[in-house]
């Protein structure tokens, strides 16, 4: 069977409407995938509803027509992963493999040893991140890509967030993620260190906010392997994966 190709629209939208490719998604339909008028493609709305569409007009823009609904599992699980900012371009594959397995929201945050390493991953970065969120999604056929947030530092997303946290953290003693996972319900973030490891003063911000500490096991893994690893077992946990 012929792979359809899922487009997101910033929108939502209905059956018989006419839409307007986004600049990215259209330079991909045009340029990459070369649809041709008339191609069957797959358009979801900002409000998570998915319909069957065909290419309309392939010019300056891409134009498609949306024909009928599809029926779409709603997800099971609410899940932010908080990723400490790691080095060069690692967020660039967690960000990938964290939207194609159905995680809701990616906060980075600034820890105490990558606030003074990272330039502000502001701008570019942050557009980019935005691109491979929204490029995982449709690949992976999901109705809504992962949100992606601007980075802030980790007391400001402590102070921000009113749901249960947990906490992978090799800086203290702490049961494996799946017990920790029964005093918890959907809804809640997964936070992952930096490289380095939490300071002191975020372990006590993370105790004082109530997170619940958590391990992966004996192995020593990277950071951005800890956050696909934690977050595949809370969506298994709750119904979403697996």
């Amino acid at each position: 069977m012929k792979h359809i190709h899922r487009f997101f629209l910033s929108h939502p939208i209905n059956g018989g409407q006419s839409v307007v490719l986004e600049e990215d998604d259209a330079f991909h339909a045009a340029r990459v995938l070369r649809l041709k008028t008339g191609a069957a493609v797959e358009l979801a709305g900002a409000d998570g509803r998915v319909f069957q569409g065909r290419i309309t007009a392939v010019g300056g823009q891409v134009e498609a027509l949306a024909g009928e609904e599809e029926a779409t599992e709603a997800a099971t699980a609410e899940l932010t992963v908080v990723q400490a900012l790691p080095r060069g371009r690692k967020l660039d594959l967690v960000v990938e493999k964290l939207s194609e397995i159905g995680v809701t929201r990616l906060s980075p945050v600034y820890s105490e040893s990558s606030a003074r390493r990272e330039p502000r991953a502001t701008g570019p970065r942050l557009a980019r991140w935005r691109r491979i969120a929204r490029a995982a999604a449709g690949q992976s056929r999901r109705a809504l890509p992962m949100q992606v947030d601007v980075p802030v530092e980790m007391n400001a997303w402590l102070n921000g967030f009113a749901g249960p946290v947990i906490a992978l953290a090799t800086e203290t003693s702490a049961a494996p993620l799946s017990a920790a996972l029964e005093r918890v319900s959907p809804g809640l973030a997964l936070v992952v260190g930096p490289e380095a490891g939490f300071a002191a003063a975020e372990i006590d911000a993370l105790r004082a906010a109530g997170a619940v500490f958590a391990s992966l096991g004996s192995q020593l893994l990277r950071t951005e392997t800890a956050a696909l690893v934690g977050a595949a077992i809370i969506l298994n946990r709750f119904g979403s994966l697996g």
